[in-house]
């Protein structure tokens, strides 16, 4: 028997062998590029002429800086605290963590109006008004001091003042009927406060009312809470 024909007997084994062999090689350089994967990333370090290899690392959670730490926020927390300071914590805390960190709330601290779960940002004043401070802001007599009360989303006087206004009356604004209501100012002192609103312009506070004559000290006590002059 010549090679022809041996060849053409076997060829279907040769074939397959030929097959299997290929199939070899492939599983081969898939093994070696799978393995090259994985090998630690050979960096440059600048300044040293030398080289070192790192592995890639990922990281999920807080933004990650250049040199690979954690972005901080800068906040400034005062009022009904424990230590009042500025404080730096990671990006995407909250008030409560900033509270704790600033050694919790007072036994004055009034949290009422204040979102806990609020984030806080870089930069930003939180102000925890004491028990005191609301209830004298509520009664339309002073502020709950200064910066932002968290949650309100706006400053700590205009929204503790929204509160006090209502219900209050306008002293600049109101008709005789309104002024009316006002414990001790019947019809004569509703004209008269009116008369004087038209001859000496708009009042600046709401002490300037007893300016007006028939309103002295004790009628101004009765009704003090229930206006206001914007």
């Amino acid at each position: 028997m010549n090679l022809y024909d041996y060849f053409n007997r076997d060829k279907k084994l040769i074939l397959k062998v030929i097959a299997g062999v290929l199939l070899l090689v492939i599983a081969f350089f898939s093994y070696l590029l799978k393995n090259a994967s994985k090998e630690d990333t050979i960096v440059l370090t600048e300044g040293t002429g030398g080289i070192s290899s790192s592995a890639a690392i990922q990281t999920t959670g807080s933004a990650i800086e250049d040199d690979g730490l954690p972005v901080e926020i800068v906040i400034d927390i005062s009022g009904a605290v424990g230590k009042p300071s500025v404080l730096k914590l990671p990006e995407g805390s909250r008030v409560y963590e900033a509270v704790e960190k600033a050694g919790g709330f007072t036994s004055e601290a009034d949290t009422r109006l204040i979102n806990q779960a609020e984030l806080l940002s870089d930069g930003q004043k939180l102000y925890i008004p004491t028990k005191k401070e609301v209830e004298k802001a509520q009664e339309g007599n002073g502020s709950v001091g200064p910066g932002t009360i968290p949650g309100s989303g706006a400053s700590a006087i205009s929204g503790m003042q929204k509160s006090a206004d209502q219900g209050l009356i306008n002293i600049n604004t109101a008709d005789s009927a309104a002024l009316q209501q006002l414990s001790g100012v019947g019809p004569s002192t509703a004209e008269k406060i009116i008369s004087y609103r038209n001859e000496n312009g708009s009042f600046q506070s709401i002490e300037d009312i007893k300016n007006v004559s028939g309103i002295g000290d004790k009628t101004f006590e009765k009704f003090k809470n229930k206006i206001k002059v914007k």
